[in-house]
């Protein structure tokens, strides 16, 4: 099987804080996501996660290397050239607050890329598609004309992941998305995440801190520390016998057990 994204060298170095020299946030990164799977990019804060996945999604530069997706080389693509494949790969981020205008109702937050994409024939078309995830998603079609500041955490983070299926993408990069959750509501999130896999035939790079979500959601876990990457491989396999002596070190210090 094709790989849908491959990482090829891919390093990224930012001027340092203190204007001297560069800081490398990711070095030396290869790997390859297959069509349908759930790969888990484990890591502690600052480790570069966020950082790859920004370069994934072409919102900061490769420094050296290169990423394909689809066996196409999107690194020195320009914006006209990558437009196209934004529709296919979207984001999931943390905090969905952030990302959703305050000031507007969720039916015209959820309208906006469909329109932006030219996807439906006509709006009542659209209303249909929006009001058919939101169904599969667990939304009442009625919270449509409230407001963002109008739900919980759990309920914004259900929004913002229909927002992101409207457009049928393929790629899905889920950066953190429950870990501002408690517990119960946490398991609502990630249950939906598998089920919207399932149906949609999404594949999904899942970005994440916690041992036990990623014991949860991944097929294969890709373990990342001071912006290398450490092993890669079955979930199961690395996290029951890691070799690898941070993976070890994660173990004692996060949960365990979903």
């Amino acid at each position: 099987m094709d790989a849908i994204l491959s990482f090829q060298n891919v390093t990224k170095r930012f001027p340092s804080a203190q204007g001297r020299g560069l800081f490398t946030a990711v070095e030396d990164a290869s790997f390859d996501m297959f069509p349908g799977e759930i790969l888990g990019l484990l890591g502690e804060s600052g480790c570069g996660k966020s950082t790859l996945a920004r370069m994934l999604l072409k919102l900061i530069p490769v420094s050296e290397g290169r990423i394909l997706y689809k066996n196409q080389d999107v690194t020195r693509m320009d914006e006209r050239a990558f437009h196209p494949l934004r529709r296919e790969i979207q984001m999931v981020f943390q905090n969905p607050f952030n990302c959703l205008d305050p000031r507007v109702t969720i039916r015209r937050l959820l309208m906006e890329p469909l329109k932006v994409w030219n996807i439906g024939d006509s709006a009542a078309d659209r209303l249909k598609r929006i009001e058919a995830l939101c169904d599969e998603c667990g939304l009442p079609v009625a919270s449509l004309d409230k407001r963002p500041g109008e739900f919980s955490g759990g309920q914004l983070q259900r929004i913002a992941i229909i927002r992101a299926l409207l457009t049928e993408p393929k790629l899905l990069v889920a950066d953190e998305i429950v870990s501002a959750l408690d517990v119960s509501v946490q398991s609502q999130i990630l249950q939906l995440l598998l089920d919207m896999r399932r149906r949609h035939g999404l594949t999904i790079l899942f970005i994440t801190h916690d041992l036990a979500v990623i014991e949860r959601m991944a097929d294969r876990v890709m373990v990342m520390r001071h912006g290398h990457i450490r092993q890669v491989g079955p979930c199961d396999a690395i996290l029951r016998s890691p070799t690898d002596d941070y993976v070890t070190e994660l173990k004692r210090a996060g949960f365990w057990m979903l």
